[in-house]
């Protein structure tokens, strides 16, 4: 849209003419101004003049935050995905090296030592890697948290718990603010902490089966007034 917005611009222009037409909205310019502080002048009629200082900051400005968003993230994700043995195996000197770079630029706090310590490290690790049957080796964060000694890899053990609390730091709590969203209608405004996470629970989880039987047992086993017990 950006490398041809003269001619998506056009359509929405015209969708937008039609809509003021029926209000009876003149689609005007402000007028030009010589000496101008708060806005910019821009020369030709109203479609030009939305064109260039609407629609062309837009679509610069989405852009912009969706290369920070993804793209400026690809080069981290993929350094810290060289601790797992399945990629650290296949790792040369200068790649072990840009990695420990990497860490050391991001996260300085969680090295336990100095940077040379850590590629002495990170040098170990891939040895241990290597020693390891492919099928073997695990393909996870959390699979190789578990196998990972934290008296002798120190940093990275702190590096697999913040490569395996990523996906949770972002995925999972946008899931479930959304799914709140959804709850926390005015209906239920009301709605207590513990029912309102369980339908929330029920919501997100829905792939797992939840029988009446079990509903039930739960439920009667807090003294009410009808008999649950069957």
């Amino acid at each position: 849209m950006r490398c041809d917005s003269e001619l998506k611009f056009k359509s929405l222009y015209a969708a937008a003419k039609e809509m003021a037409d029926k209000m009876d909205i003149n689609l005007a310019p402000p007028r030009n101004i010589g000496i101008q502080k708060n806005r910019d002048n821009y020369e030709g009629g109203p479609e030009e003049y939305f064109r260039r200082s609407i629609f062309h900051p837009f679509l610069d400005h989405l852009l912009m935050e969706l290369k920070i968003r993804f793209l400026e993230h690809r080069e981290l994700l993929s350094k810290i995905q060289n601790i797992l043995p399945t990629k650290c195996s296949e790792l040369n000197t200068k790649e072990i090296s840009e990695t420990v770079n990497t860490f050391a630029k991001e996260w300085p706090n969680d090295i336990k030592g100095s940077t040379d310590d850590f590629i002495a490290e990170m040098t170990m690790w891939h040895r241990h890697c290597l020693n390891m049957s492919k099928d073997k080796r695990p393909r996870t964060f959390i699979e190789t948290l578990i196998n990972c000694n934290s008296a002798l890899y120190p940093s990275i053990h702190t590096f697999l718990q913040i490569g395996a609390t990523l996906p949770v730091s972002v995925a999972t709590s946008e899931q479930s603010f959304s799914c709140l969203r959804r709850l926390k209608t005015y209906l239920r405004n009301r709605t207590g902490d513990e029912r309102l996470n369980g339908l929330m629970l029920l919501n997100l989880y829905r792939d797992v089966e939840v029988t009446c039987d079990e509903v039930i047992d739960i439920m009667s086993k807090k003294p009410r007034r009808i008999d649950l017990v069957l």
